[in-house]
């Protein structure tokens, strides 16, 4: 990264955020969370980043996120498993209506992911909109609990998976870096798929949340 560049702590914790805790950033979702809603100013500064060489700023179609104030779902080791038909209908509802828009999103460029250590996928694809929802859920975090934001670990970064066991979209990590608490933000999902999430959870008998 450039060090004659002044880097404030909100641009070290987008650039950060993008390398080891999810893998883009939709361009007003920033400007929302972290930006106090002022799309231009956001707008400047993410150009910053990209003329510098730090984030690609590409344009994609995605789906509008729905609104994220909690879990739909939650579940420890020890209470009964929950409705899963019940947790795929609120999933599957809340994106029966959203068609596609133009969306600008950012990705990190090596040159970044090099800098904070992170593992990254940095290509868009057919999942921008569950990634964009991912980056939601952590932005909710970072807002609401900055403690368990910085214990976020992205999917990336999640490498000592059992064989058989899927991956989630993030785990939180205590400070030896166990796994404590499995994050999974819920797409256009069936009754078998949530059924599934469960039972890996249940399995490595870990705590999780539905987004």
């Amino acid at each position: 990264m450039n060090t004659q560049t002044q880097f404030n702590e909100r641009d070290i914790t987008v650039l950060r955020a993008l390398s080891r805790k999810v893998r883009l950033f939709g361009q007003r979702q920033l400007a929302e969370s972290l930006w106090h809603g002022d799309v231009a100013n956001a707008r400047r500064r993410i150009r910053r980043f990209a003329a510098l060489g730090l984030v690609h700023r590409q344009v994609t179609m995605a789906r509008p996120l729905p609104e994220l104030l909690a879990p739909i779902a939650h579940w420890h080791p020890g209470q009964p498993g929950p409705d899963f038909g019940q947790i795929a209908f609120q999933l599957q509802s809340r994106w029966r209506y959203q068609a596609l828009r133009s969306t600008v999103v950012l990705t990190p460029t090596p040159t970044v992911v090099d800098h904070f250590g992170g593992r990254q996928k940095a290509t868009l694809s057919s999942q921008v909109s569950h990634d964009l929802g991912v980056s939601a859920v952590w932005l909710w975090f970072y807002r609401n609990h900055p403690n368990l934001a910085a214990a976020w670990r992205g999917e990336d970064l999640i490498d000592d998976s059992e064989p058989g066991e899927s991956l989630p979209d993030a785990v939180l990590v205590d400070q030896n870096e166990n796994h404590t608490v499995l994050i999974e933000f819920g797409g256009d999902y069936n009754a078998q798929r949530v059924a599934e999430f469960h039972d890996d959870a249940e399995h490595r008998n870990l705590p999780y949340q539905i987004w």
